[in-house]
């Protein structure tokens, strides 16, 4: 009976010790080579157990303590070694946070968060809708990253209204707080043309010609499998030589990086 209570006993600590384990682990790496074999130990003569490709994520659990090599968890659950000089090592979050809450939202982070690919990336496309001064926005966003900071982003859209359409395109820069986090906050500024055009059966508004200057910030939140949801909100004000109005974008959306 001392026996069985202690077979138990000993099963709840490896299995406590176990997701403390998987809860804490934040480091992840991407694959930079074109192929990376991933070894059952650290080193070239082990046998290989998967061969990773260029651009796949793995979760890492252990730094080899001789050579640069990187224990990996694979996708069905298995683990293995990789050379360090094929991939790129990056972290998620803080590390060694202590307490129960901390613990449990590390673990709820680690299940809904994912690394983002945009420090590898050179353009970025984003799909937003949502609102601008309590009308309907569709915006297209392109941008060119410069580097893990800076962007040069694009936009152009419609905001379909009751009695007219307003069309809106032009230019701005965006500046990334905290590259390469899962949650990443912005900030960004634009300037363009908007475009007037009342419906077939509007006959009181004019067209008219705009410009448009936005700037505001928000928020990039890379789920797992690298999806990666984009919120913004701006603060935009039309003008030309005789008047001016404001009023404030709220959208939100996907964004996919190239």
């Amino acid at each position: 009976m001392r026996l069985l209570v202690a077979s138990v006993a000993l099963a709840i600590v490896c299995v406590l010790g176990a997701a403390d384990r998987g809860a804490s682990a934040e480091a992840y790496l991407r694959v930079i080579a074109q192929q990376a074999p991933v070894h059952s130990g650290p080193a070239a003569t082990y046998r290989t157990v998967y061969d990773a490709h260029r651009d796949e994520v793995f979760e890492v659990i252990e730094r080899g303590t001789r050579g640069y090599w990187f224990r990996v968890v694979l996708e069905d659950g298995t683990t293995g070694w990789i050379f360090g000089e094929l991939v790129f090592p990056f972290e998620v979050g803080e590390r060694d946070q202590p307490g129960l809450f901390r613990r449990m939202g590390r673990a709820i982070k680690r299940t809904i968060l994912g690394p983002t690919p945009q420090p590898y990336s050179d353009v970025e496309i984003s799909f937003s809708a949502g609102m601008l001064d309590q009308e309907g926005l569709f915006l297209l966003r392109p941008a060119v990253l410069i580097d893990s900071r800076w962007a040069i982003e694009a936009f152009g859209g419609l905001s379909p209204r009751g009695q007219k359409d307003v069309f809106v395109g032009g230019a701005g820069w965006t500046l990334r707080l905290t590259p390469g986090a899962a949650v990443a906050p912005f900030v960004a500024a634009g300037l363009g043309v908007v475009r007037v055009r009342p419906k077939a059966d509007n006959f009181i508004d004019r067209k008219e010609t705009l410009m448009g200057l936005s700037a505001g910030g928000g928020f990039e939140i890379t789920l797992k499998k690298q999806i990666t949801v984009r919120t913004d909100y701006r603060r935009w004000i039309l003008f030309d030589e005789n008047k001016s109005q404001a009023g404030n974008e709220l959208t939100g959306g996907l964004a996919i990086f190239f």
